[in-house]
């Protein structure tokens, strides 16, 4: 029995459309510079350009595209799930901990720099 692998580009690799597929493999010998103009032309890497126009020449399928999606909360978990609540109830409390120590490392770097005017008015006096 044969063992069939599909291969994904990863996640976060710009999504082409057939359409740009196709103007990738038209653009071969017919674009000057093509590989580099279509790799910015859609935001992708020139490898990508490149193993498009090898697996056309080869006749091998493409890599299949990962499309992400975004999911809302509430269709990932229950409202009614403990759990998140908790997690809710954490996470603003580490925001409100996370500005209280925003606000003492300001202080601290305004003292530090008070002292340093303090040192240097003093070592320029003697």
């Amino acid at each position: 029995m044969e063992h069939v692998t599909v291969e994904y580009y990863r996640a976060g690799t710009p999504y082409l459309s057939p359409e740009a597929i196709e103007e990738i493999i038209q653009s071969r010998g017919t674009v000057k510079n093509a590989c580099r103009e279509m790799a910015d032309k859609y935001e992708t890497s020139t490898r990508r350009i490149y193993e498009i126009w090898k697996r056309h020449a080869q006749g091998l399928p493409l890599r299949k595209q990962q499309i992400i999606h975004s999911v809302a909360s509430s269709e990932v978990m229950p409202e009614n799930n403990t759990s998140d609540r908790w997690s809710k109830k954490r996470k603003s409390g580490s925001i409100d901990e996370m500005d209280d120590l925003q606000a003492k490392l300001t202080q601290s770097r305004k003292e530090r720099e008070e002292a340093k005017r303090k040192s240097k008015r003093f070592m320029d006096s003697n």
